[in-house]
């Protein structure tokens, strides 16, 4: 599997989306994009180099903590990426209720009008990952593993 580290201006290219789509100043971990445009953030005590040597000998997409997703022209955040940055993000969020919030948790899509872009998804104080507005319907991002198991 191809994996890409991310250097500094590269890294500074992607603060600055994640800083114009939700407020996101600061990223803690080493960056490095696996397949599909996935970035992943490793935050231990391991070098860049001693990661590569890692990266030759194993599967390194089980290392680190899926943070981003580059969809299109948008930074989508994974469900622990919005955690981990949950107190820095000021900017595209939307507050369910309870009951659009047990909706969400389920799997379900919402029906709520909102200008077409990506939001994190927040009740109360905390964040249930991002969701994809198409302008009439936020579209369902939940790792089927985090929903929430019905009968």
């Amino acid at each position: 599997m191809k994996v890409e580290f991310y250097d500094t201006k590269k890294r500074k290219k992607l603060l600055e989306k994640l800083n114009s789509q939700f407020g996101i100043t600061s990223i803690p971990s080493i960056l490095f994009e696996t397949g599909r445009e996935k970035i992943r953030g490793f935050s231990g005590d391991l070098t860049i180099d001693e990661l590569y040597a890692l990266a030759g000998i194993s599967n390194i997409e089980f290392m680190g903590m899926y943070l981003f997703k580059q969809d299109m022209e948008f930074m989508r955040l994974g469900f622990d990426g919005a955690l981990l940055l949950k107190k820095q993000i000021v900017k595209n969020i939307i507050d369910l209720t309870d009951e659009q919030v047990e909706n969400w948790m389920n799997g379900y899509d919402l029906d709520v009008v909102l200008e077409s872009g990506i939001y994190v998804i927040r009740h109360k104080e905390d964040v249930f990952g991002c969701g994809v507005s198409n302008g009439r319907h936020l579209i369902n991002f939940v790792p089927k593993e985090r929903r929430i198991r019905r009968g």
